[in-house]
């Protein structure tokens, strides 16, 4: 038997096949290769002798389920079987029972959609040397045009046929249903008629489950050739890919991209993964991040809200802008671990360990560049964030730019951001228009900036395929973010805003409803934090008040 097709069924979303053209080509010009070589001509040409094959499957992209699409594979994967299966029809049902009989025959499956679909198919299977063709939904006109006497169909299973229940969840990546056990009855047992010009009644699969064997737990996909993943609602489009990849000595599996831990469990550290269709550079991300090792500090790849960071805010140069400023990075490693310890409490996600640290500081001097920031020199800001990474303790970079923009102060540090568990922080509150000074107003920030701002580390999240990276937007009053829901919030980042009002905790929590209350976008994702004043606030909010504040906030930080 073949090797197995993994159906995994998550978050149901819309198939969308791309339509190639009838040529034998993908319509976008991926490429599907293979060791066969072989071409569409009749292969009665050649005095060669023919190897029915399979040949591993090589992929340069995601293979199309199209009619095109499908002979292309079948070229790349199949010698000459001498038999194929030819399916006429378009649905979830009519697929299953065409691959699965394609597989059980080690044959491929091709489609004959509409009329400009003969021919070519017509021509592959010659190159096969298709004596026998099974056919399931195709009239028999059609199937007789195809240029093979030998035809065997389909039919459907009886109505009062036994079932098997299957077992599936939208964020697990197992099928707890046991294949069937039932196969298509074989072509050479069916071929009892004296006619050269048989037509035969093949039986369908009775299970209307998954077809093949499933995954009994999280584990990796079952072969060592490329994995083809096919997202929710296109299950026909993978079951017309699966008899070429699983003879090829691949996997299909119907996956989630954007759960890409759940992703990573089901391909197993396999590298050669390729998504269906035309994917989104978001996808793209997604994917190569799934097939990588990349991981957040606590493990797996999207950092909320599976946990939290406890972070100690300021600037290493001077005790008067936070706790960072005291002491030496060694020792606020070892005080904000055990500060993030003091949240851990059961049925909470973990607290870990985080620097918040302001890289550029807003000045009441203009200085050389006239931004009224004091940018922090690389070489001060290294040794903190090499003595971090060496202790699972995640960083964010925060920007007081003064009359520059948020994405030039951020590419000033964009070494130290292309890194895992490197975030930044914006505060709107020190970002002055041209003829402002800092401590006459409150500042403010546009989406707008900020959107260039979730653009640029998305660019740099995909260039080094890295975990999802947390953006801070700080805010304590609605005017500094004065158009706050049309902030891009992609999946590529964790966008936090930081609730930073100060006073006694009645007055925090005013703050913090009325942050909540401000407008939010209808596509946005957005996460929320707290922020202690070791000496400001009276009291101090303990452990155990952040921790029953709802929302939960996702990060804590102390001035």
């Amino acid at each position: 038997m073949a090797r197995a097709l993994i159906v995994v069924m998550a978050l149901v979303a819309a198939s969308c096949t791309p339509t190639a053209d009838t040529s034998g080509s993908v319509d976008d010009g991926s490429a599907v290769t293979g060791a066969s070589g072989a071409d569409t001509g009749d292969s009665s040409s050649t005095t060669e002798p023919c190897e029915p094959g399979p040949t591993q499957l090589t992929l340069d992209s995601g293979p199309e389920s199209t009619s095109a699409g499908l002979i292309e594979l079948s070229q790349a994967v199949f010698g000459c079987p001498g038999v194929a299966v030819v399916l006429g029809e378009l649905n979830s049902e009519s697929a299953r029972i065409a691959a699965m009989t394609a597989i059980d025959l080690g044959a491929p499956l091709l489609t004959v959609i509409q009329t400009a679909d003969v021919e070519p198919v017509r021509a592959e299977l010659a190159r096969l040397e298709a004596e026998r063709i099974v056919v399931l939904g195709l009239d028999e006109t059609t199937a007789a045009e195809l240029g093979v006497d030998d035809i065997g169909i389909i039919s459907p299973p009886p109505t009062t046929a036994p079932t098997t229940t299957a077992t599936t969840t939208t964020e697990s990546t197992t099928t707890t249903a046991e294949p069937s056990t039932t196969t298509p009855t074989s072509v050479e047992d069916e071929s009892t008629t004296e006619s050269s010009e048989a037509t035969t009644t093949i039986a369908a699969p009775v299970t209307t489950t998954t077809p093949f064997k499933p995954l009994t737990n999280s584990g990796s996909a079952s072969s060592d050739g490329p994995v083809v993943i096919f997202r929710p609602g296109q299950e026909v489009a993978a079951y017309l890919a699966s008899p070429a990849v699983v003879q090829g000595g691949g996997d299909v599996i119907v996956a989630n991209p954007t759960n890409v831990d759940a992703l990573r469990e089901i391909i197993g550290g396999r590298t050669d993964v390729f998504l269906s269709g035309e994917p989104t550079p978001t996808e793209q991300w997604q994917v190569a991040l799934a097939s990588s090792d990349a991981e957040l500090f606590g493990g797996g790849t999207q950092v909320f809200p599976d946990r939290r960071i406890i972070a100690y805010y300021g600037n290493p140069l001077t005790g008067r802008l936070g706790i960072l400023g005291e002491t030496s990075a060694e020792r606020a490693i070892e005080r904000v671990t055990e500060r993030a310890a003091l949240y851990n409490t059961d049925g909470l996600p973990p607290a870990l360990p985080g620097f918040e640290i302001i890289v550029t500081v807003a000045s009441n001097e203009a200085g050389d560049d006239g931004n009224y920031s004091r940018e922090m020199d690389i070489e001060n800001v290294r040794p903190w964030i090499d003595a971090a990474m060496a202790n699972d303790v995640a960083v964010i970079l925060d920007l007081q730019p003064g009359r520059t923009d948020f994405v030039t102060q951020a590419k000033i540090y964009e070494e130290f951001l292309r890194l895992p568990n490197v975030g930044l922080a914006l505060d709107p509150e020190w970002r002055l228009e041209p003829d402002q000074v800092h401590l006459r107003q409150i500042g403010n920030v546009k989406a707008q900036e900020i959107n260039a701002v979730v653009d640029y580390l998305t660019t740099l999240v995909h260039e080094e395929t890295l975990p999802q990276k947390v953006l801070i937007l700080h805010q304590f009053n609605t005017q500094m973010l004065p158009d706050r829901e049309l902030v891009n919030t992609p999946p590529e980042l964790a966008v936090v805003i930081h609730v930073d009002g100060q006073g006694p905790l009645g007055a925090k929590y005013g703050t913090w409803d009325a942050m909540l209350e401000a407008p939010i976008g209808p596509e946005q994702n957005l996460y929320w934090a707290w922020k202690n004043f070791i000496d400001e606030d009276f009291p101090t909010a303990s452990p155990g008040q952040v921790n029953r504040v709802e929302p939960l906030p996702v990060i804590v930080t102390y001035q």
